[in-house]
């Protein structure tokens, strides 16, 4: 019956959402910097169109890196395979509740307009089943998908990577200098509860009006749920952390998000190319539905400029001096290998010449997955807007003329982190004590994040709600230090078609007995007093009867989803690491004038939410062009 269906609640959503007034900045052509579908015309008649660098990818890593050499007076195009969320994602793109809807791992729940759809192979960790896995297409990338959560990696983790690369500057003292990507906004006391207190160093952020482009803060309302969660972490021995911005995530607090606190709008990379066109740099040119399908090279192995194609009409970018590539770990190592750098077997499988035989290039793909259990609980939670039409208007005002309210939220307000304790890591086996052991003393191995809502599966959240009537909040467990590599390679020659995506996840023995682990662990939150006062019968799902170490296994194979963090599939490292493709300041080995700047070049993957460590990535990227350090 619809009416006890959340399509009740999705029709009225689609009915309100385009009559809304977004506050945002309207994306529109300032000075000619946004080229849009225009630029196909205008590329065909005139393909000796040059800039001194080209980026390919307006998302996270590439709108920071680009914007900041436009600034510095350099000729530069951004070539975007999308347009613009704000318009191809309307209001929801831009509200943070609006980041559940295209998540799910079931192809059915995609938004094309700003999303890749990617779907993954048969994977056998998850038995064999294929994802849907979201991949921002559009100006602003994953950041203008993601959950939003902002926070550093730890001293450890930086620390890894500069031994990893060989360079001293990627340790976390070094990399957190460049704090200029991001203005922060201390939380709002008269719109949270009092009870969701926020503490924080203000001396980790720079002054007032010497930030950047990107607000990072707290959200204006917090989920019952969240504050139930603090004293349910509490309750098993973890401890509050004053934030996560201090190289430091053991322990719990409230999340602090990339939305905008004045009007509680989602904010993104994107929002470097908005203030480039208030600042009228006129030296930067966005290219928006236009995609990179090939680098082109000269006899010297010099990148030269990139074939491009707009609304089917295929022309040329040149570069005089750089290509930076910031497709993402997905398309990066993509574009590498349909222009000639990447394995051998692969580029002669598909008669692709080689221009340079890196075998790392699509390799050694780190992410983080996640799942957990639910129950119901005696407090509305975000399933009272998806199932009541009437909760869904009350809300949506509250949002409009407040800015507050549970869509003003990214539905994930609180999160843990923690190394598990001694009485669940002396069931684990000597080889994966062994193994974690090479992550950094400060590297937790769990992340727990408070989802003020029902999620199961993870097939279609908007869609597969109980229909009960009741509320429902879940504790998910993420593994952030994994050990299963996964990879991505070609399905053909062309740039146009979508590559072989195989993220191997959960197929670690180490990554299956800590996943183990952390679900008994969520249960024993689960089971403290107390949460046990504010939840209604036993755990809705997956259902207690599942306690065997090998059915909850099965239950984590069946329930697994990835949190969306894919990565290291052009690593950086030293030049004697045949598997690295780039070095430490991102340029691609065996060739001249090609960089990669996103999450695939990252030669290991922090815990917990890597935007923070994207941004950091591009800035001194940035910096290093900037300053003449080739």
């Amino acid at each position: 019956m619809l009416l006890n269906h959340p399509l009740r609640s999705c029709l009225l959503l689609g009915t309100i959402f385009p009559y809304l007034g977004s506050t945002k900045p309207e994306p529109a052509s300032a000075d000619g910097l946004v080229e849009a579908s225009i630029g196909a015309l205008k590329g065909k008649l005139d393909t000796h169109k040059e800039f001194d660098y080209i980026v390919v990818g307006g998302g996270t890593g590439g709108n920071a890196v680009g914007t900041r050499l436009a600034e510095a007076g350099f000729k530069v195009a951004i070539v975007e395979a999308g347009a613009f969320y704000e318009i191809a994602k309307p209001v929801l793109g831009t509200t943070p509740a609006g980041d559940i809807i295209g998540i799910g791992w079931n192809m059915l729940d995609a938004v094309p307009t700003v999303d890749w759809t990617f779907q993954t192979e048969p994977q056998a960790g998850a038995n064999n089943r294929k994802f849907h896995y979201a991949q921002g297409k559009c100006v602003g990338g994953s950041s203008a998908l993601n959950f939003m959560i902002y926070h550093r990696g730890t001293t450890g983790t930086y620390d890894q990577w500069a031994d990893a690369v060989g360079d001293d500057s990627y340790r976390y003292v070094t990399v957190w200098q460049r704090r200029r990507g991001h203005t922060f906004t201390p939380p709002d006391l008269q719109k949270r509860k009092s009870n969701a207190s926020t503490p924080y160093d203000a001396s980790d952020y720079l002054p007032a009006g010497q930030g950047g482009p990107v607000q990072v803060g707290y959200s204006n309302w917090v989920s019952s749920w969240s504050t139930w969660l603090e004293q349910g972490l509490k309750a098993v021995g973890m401890q509050r952390t004053t934030d996560f911005n201090k190289g430091k995530l053991l322990g719990y607090h409230y999340t602090q998000t990339t939305i905008r606190n004045s009007d509680a709008t989602r904010s993104s990379s994107a929002q470097y190319i908005y203030k480039a066109m208030a600042d009228k740099v006129g030296s930067l040119k966005v290219f928006t539905l236009t995609q990179a399908t090939k680098i082109l090279f000269d006899s010297e192995k010099k990148a030269t400029g990139v074939e491009v194609s707009s609304l089917g009409i295929k022309y040329t970018l040149k570069a005089s001096k750089e290509v930076i590539v910031s497709g993402g770990a997905f398309k990066s190592p993509q574009l590498l290998m349909v222009s000639g750098v990447g394995p051998k077997d692969t580029l002669d499988k598909f008669k692709i010449p080689v221009v340079a035989a890196l075998p790392g290039v699509g390799q050694n793909m780190w992410d983080h997955i996640f799942f957990g259990p639910s129950y119901a609980v005696k407090f509305p939670t975000i399933d009272d807007i998806l199932l009541n039409p009437l909760s869904l208007a009350k809300a949506l005002a509250q949002y409009v003329f407040s800015h507050d309210g549970v869509l003003s939220s990214n539905i994930i307000e609180f999160v843990g982190w923690e190394k598990l304790p001694d009485k669940y890591r002396n069931t684990f086996s000597a080889e994966t004590k062994q193994a974690l052991a090479g992550f950094s003393d400060d590297w937790p191995e769990v992340e727990y994040l408070g989802a003020n809502g029902f999620l199961g599966t993870f097939e279609w959240p908007l869609m597969k709600q109980p229909l009960t009537g009741k509320q429902y909040a879940t504790i998910l467990g993420a593994l952030v230090a994994p050990l299963s590599r996964g990879n991505v390679t070609l399905k053909s020659a062309s740039g146009l078609d979508d590559p072989a995506i195989n993220p191997n996840w959960l197929t670690d023995k180490a990554d299956q007995e800590v996943a183990v682990a952390s679900f008994k662990r969520m249960r024993e939150v689960w089971n403290t007093p107390q949460l046990k006062s504010i939840v209604i019968g036993n755990e809705y799902w997956p259902g207690q009867d599942k306690d065997s170490d090998a059915e909850i296994l099965e239950m984590v194979r069946n329930s697994l989803m990835t949190v969306w963090h894919p990565s290291c599939t052009c690593k950086m490292g030293k030049k004697e690491d045949k598997m690295a493709v780039v070095d430490s300041a991102a340029r691609v080995f065996g060739v001249q004038g090609v960089r990669v700047v996103d999450a695939s070049a990252f030669p290991i993957l922090p815990p917990g939410h890597p935007q923070s460590s994207i941004y950091a990535l591009a800035e001194k990227i940035a910096d290093h062009i900037i300053q003449g350090q080739n």
